[in-house]
């Protein structure tokens, strides 16, 4: 008797796409790990907050640039 050896969704966690390690930003780069700590900062300074994580990222991204002076 054959074995169905067909894989199976056990519910696991679904891959997604890599995300880049760092962002160009006018020439100079920011990357990923400090977008990671400046997110963080936020994240305290906001009270550790759950479900604030892509408002803290995205935040962090916004402040790297500006102070490298990009837009």
């Amino acid at each position: 008797m054959a074995q169905d050896r067909t894989p199976r969704n056990t519910g696991g966690a679904t891959a997604t796409a890599p995300r880049p390690t760092s962002t160009k930003a006018g020439g100079k780069t920011i990357t990923r790990e400090q977008i990671a700590q400046r997110a963080h900062e936020i994240w305290v300074k906001r009270g550790c907050k759950p479900g604030e994580d892509e408002r803290n990222w995205l935040e962090a991204e916004k402040q790297l640039k500006a102070e490298l002076g990009v837009r």
